[in-house]
């Protein structure tokens, strides 16, 4: 049997192949990290995750150094005291003061320096500018830490996300302090904010109740994280941790308390480097190694409970060790020298290393982890935490570099605002009709009266629109109930510069007095500024209230408005004096004599067709322009034609334009038609509500002429009143000496119950009314929904037609009819030039006719060899024998009328045969 045995063991022996195992070890390079004492959590999670990160002949070993003191000394100590220390790289330290030694040894020793914190821009790291073809080691450090300048950038576009103008700013450090300056200096410099210092040490409660004085809901607060729950509770013993406080956390480490501030009823913000869903998953790949970053027996808690700067050293030991594998591991050395030896030559291969790190990109914990050859990470991802309603979400991104803006992608808000479903609302308005008034009894001889039922003691158009709104969101199943409250008439509010706070009822809803606020709020850019409106329900502008005037029917002789009486008979009168002017000087002219028979060239008489009746018939026609079927010929005469139709034209025109004027002019006497016009004149005062939207238009109006009427309103503070009623009132008794700027709206319901008012002119600017409420406020999504809602099934337009046309005492207006304009009379002066030019002209007439008369005279003075003066009076008096058509040829006694007449026939008869022996041949021609 034992043979047997052995036969078989010595078979086996022989026929299997030799096995042979051959152990591989890793190379391993050592890593130093600089930590202060109290930093445990960093020690840890530096100590495991480079001892658990190693790729395929690579491995790091961790060397930690703890400094007694936080001196740069003490850190530069720390670092050369270990002679036998021979770090491929150096992570450390997280202070920023001592950072800079460590940095500057690395530089001498070429030995890369690596940051995991937040770190101010050094000024002093620069590049080499010199350029050399060998690849230099750049003096700087390596910071897997974003930016602090792109991270202050993140945080401003953060506030520009939320529309947030004013607000406080609180830090508890230098350090703090530096990271609030550069996100202001990033946002703004236009807007006020509250600078306030808190210390960790004592109780901060003084501070929260001086910013709940000047009715802050916004803050804006640096500070560790370790202190965050202690600064909250400390405002909420103050009653300042509600649905309308909103606190924005400069500190990436906010997310490792988010689960106890979900437990404060407070709007919380805050930016991470890391994905706190993923984070806080259980499957994440750091789970199950987080629980030896405190010691080795403790049970892995969630990864979120560790900040970034303990969860970076995962990512630095997989970014150094992928790195290192685009090395050549035959020829790459760890140092042969202490970091301190001064006298020894730098690292040669740390150039190498430094390069392969920057231009190396890994995806960690932290994300996408990329470097620019200032050592700058970029191309990371920084995701905006809330915490609204206690729910936290991921509501956006902000990717670098230079993200222009948040990248927003909320979550589906319907859900979340319905976790608020019941809340009691404290509603405030203005005692002002027809918006908010007390209830008025209907008395019983009334039947158009109704009881309100809206509210007990309210009634008017704010009362229906709350009743209305919170119909449809408990339709929506919000079990929300409200009241109203009002224990005085309040401004609509402005803000004090001396006091640094908001009156009226913004100043209630900033001190959290009220829920919503509902009247006839102007939405404006101040007032957004501190709290938050729904959308319009109500849109408008501002307008003039003004006294009416009556229009008048006009009268059976309107006609004759557009001149006076005077103008009437000083035309007459022209016509008159015209038409003998005329009527004379075509006597009187030569040329408008003439002969009665064509055929014959010697006539003995000649004749004038002028009498009166035609002249009078000329003027009239030109005047009415129509013409005439007969024209003077004599030069005289036709310049005096000429100077009447010119005036005539005038005339004409004048009375045309004039009655078109007045038969289309709507009001007798209207001293204003616009804001222009009353912007001109003197006369008549004007004003608006004293720190009311209208006014505030005014003073912050570009416009050069607003501008100008602000001043004169400023000047003359009595103009300015502190109600529309006040404004109405005024307008009524000053007789068309005020005018009053007030919203559209309001004038057209003052229209519809005083006949004696009216709206001048158009609209100043496009505005809205809209519900006023703290600043963050959770309930603005289901308000807003309610109103559009409301507008939809033309609600909001019946409730405005009940309050404006059928309550308090509307009454219908008579419709208004033209008047005689009396102050678009011509009078006399507007026509004095046309009379004029008329007299010059006639004058000018009379001269032409009376030298052609004379020229004639002295035409016959020379043919018939008579006296001047028989020439003259003998045709002066044919010329002005008005019976006579026709006129005798002034002959000469002397001469023989019958040898003359003779003479005269013969040549006739003799060229009356030469026509005919002409014609005769012609004749025979043609045939």
């Amino acid at each position: 049997m034992k043979w047997t045995l052995f036969v078989i063991t010595l078979f086996i022996h022989k026929c299997v192949p030799e096995i042979r195992i051959t152990e591989t070890k890793d190379i391993s390079y050592q890593i130093a990290g600089i930590f202060e004492r109290e930093s445990t959590t960093q020690q840890y999670a530096f100590n495991e995750s480079v001892n658990h990160g190693h790729v395929r002949g690579y491995r790091l070993a961790p060397a930690i150094l703890k400094p007694d003191r936080t001196d740069s000394y003490s850190v530069w100590k720390e670092l050369c005291s270990d002679s036998e220390m021979r770090p491929i790289a150096v992570v450390g330290p997280q202070n920023p003061i001592t950072d800079g030694i460590v940095r500057d040894q690395c530089i001498r020793s070429h030995i890369p320096h690596i940051q995991a914190t937040w770190q101010p821009l050094d000024p002093d790291i620069e590049l080499d500018e010199e350029e050399s073809e060998e690849p230099v080691f750049k003096k700087i450090s390596i910071n897997f830490y974003p930016d602090s300048n792109e991270v202050s950038l993140a945080y401003a576009k953060l506030l520009k996300y939320y529309k947030w103008e004013s607000f406080s700013a609180l830090y508890e450090d230098d350090l703090g302090l530096l990271r609030i300056q550069k996100i202001l200096a990033e946002h703004t410099e236009k807007h006020p904010v509250n600078l306030r210092k808190l210390d960790p040490d004592i109780d901060n409660r003084h501070v929260f109740k001086d910013l709940k004085q000047y009715q802050e809901s916004r803050f804006l607060i640096d500070c560790r994280a370790d202190h965050i729950l202690k600064y909250m509770n400390e405002a909420r013993e103050l009653e300042m941790l509600n649905h309308y406080q909103h606190y924005i956390l400069v500190n990436m480490n906010a997310y490792t308390v988010a689960e106890k501030l979900t437990e404060f009823q407070s709007n919380i913000t805050w930016l991470s480097i890391t994905d706190y869903d993923k984070l806080n998953s259980g499957q994440h790949d750091l789970a199950q190694r987080v629980g030896k970053w405190i010691n080795s027996n403790s049970q892995s808690p969630f990864v979120t409970k560790y900040n970034i700067e303990a969860l970076i050293m995962d990512d630095i030991a997989n970014h150094i060790l992928t790195a290192l594998q685009k090395l050549d591991a035959d020829t790459f050395q760890e140092p042969q020298n202490n970091i301190c030896d001064n006298e020894a030559e730098p690292w040669e291969f740390g150039i190498q290393l430094q390069d392969a790190i920057l231009n190396t990109t890994t995806t960690g914990v932290t994300g996408v982890i990329t470097f620019d050859e200032m050592g700058r990470r970029t191309n990371y991802k920084l995701y905006v935490n809330e915490i609204y309603l206690s729910e936290r979400q991921t509501i956006g991104t902000w990717e670098s570099p230079n993200d222009p803006e948040i990248t927003e992608d909320r979550p589906n808000t319907d859900s979340i605002s319905n976790l608020q479903t019941s809340k009691h609302f404290i509603v405030i308005s203005r005692r002002a009709k027809p918006y908010f008034y007390d209830k008025q009894k209907c008395e019983e001889d009334d039947p158009d009266c109704v009881e309100e039922d809206a509210d007990p003691k309210y009634e008017g158009f704010s009362v229906d629109l709350v009743k209305a709104i919170f119909e449809i969101l408990r339709e929506e199943k919000y079990n929300y109930t409200y009241s109203f409250y009002h224990d005085e008439d309040k401004s609509y509010g402005k803000y004090n510069p001396l006091t640094k706070k908001w009156d009226g009822l913004i100043g209630d809803l900033l001190d959290k007095k009220a829920d919503l606020a509902v009247c006839d709020l102007t939405i404006t850019e101040e007032r957004k500024k501190v709290v938050d409106f729904s959308v319009p329900f109500m849109s408008l502008g501002i307008s003039i209230l003004f006294t009416k005037e009556y229009e008048e029917p006009p009268g059976t002789f309107s006609f004759l408005n557009p001149y006076t009486f005077d103008v009437w008979m000083h035309t007459a009168t022209a016509y008159c004096v015209v038409s003998i002017v005329l009527f004379v000087c075509a006597r009187i002219s030569p040329a408008d004599w003439e002969n009665p028979q064509p055929c014959d060239k010697d006539p003995e008489e000649l004749e004038n067709i002028w009498n009166f009746k035609n002249c009078a018939w000329l003027t009239m026609g030109s005047i009415m322009t129509q013409g005439c079927d007969i024209l003077p010929k004599g030069l005289g005469t036709r310049w005096i034609c000429a100077m009447w139709w010119f005036f005539a034209m005038i005339v004409c025109q004048t009375y045309i334009a004039q009655l078109s004027a007045s038969m289309t002019s709507a009001r007798a006497d209207e001293p204003i038609n616009s804001v222009e016009d009353l912007a001109k004149q003197n006369k008549i005062l004007y004003g608006a509500i004293d720190g009311g939207s209208t006014l505030e238009f005014f003073r912050s109006s570009k416009d050069k002429m607003y501008q100008k009427m602000y001043q004169n309103m400023m000047a003359h503070p009595g103009v300015l009143v502190n109600s529309n009623e006040e404004g109405e009132k005024r307008v009524l008794n000053s007789k068309n000496k005020y005018a009053f700027f007030m919203e559209s709206s309001t004038i057209e319901y003052k229209q519809r119950r005083n006949c004696d008012l009216e709206k001048v002119g158009g609209q100043l600017d496009s505005k809205d009314y809209g519900i006023a409420m703290p600043a963050n406020s959770p309930f603005r999504s289901p308000i807003n929904r309610a109103i559009l809602r409301l507008k939809e099934l033309t609600t909001l337009d019946n409730i405005k037609t009940k309050w404006w046309t059928r309550k308090y005492g509307a009454i219908e207006c008579p419709s208004s009819t033209d008047k005689n304009d009396v102050e678009g009379d011509l009078e006399m002066e507007n026509l004095i030039g046309a009379f004029l030019v008329l007299i010059v002209g006639l004058v000018f007439g009379i001269l032409i006719t009376a030298a052609e008369f004379l020229n004639e005279c002295r035409n016959i003075v020379v043919r018939e060899q008579v006296t001047h003066k028989e020439a003259i009076v003998k045709e002066l008096k044919a010329s002005l024998n008005f019976f006579q058509l026709r006129k005798p040829v002034l002959r000469n006694p002397s001469r023989a009328p019958s040898i003359a007449f003779s003479d005269k026939s013969d040549e006739q008869e003799k060229k009356r045969a030469e026509l005919i022996e002409n014609f005769l041949e012609f004749e025979k021609e043609v045939q």
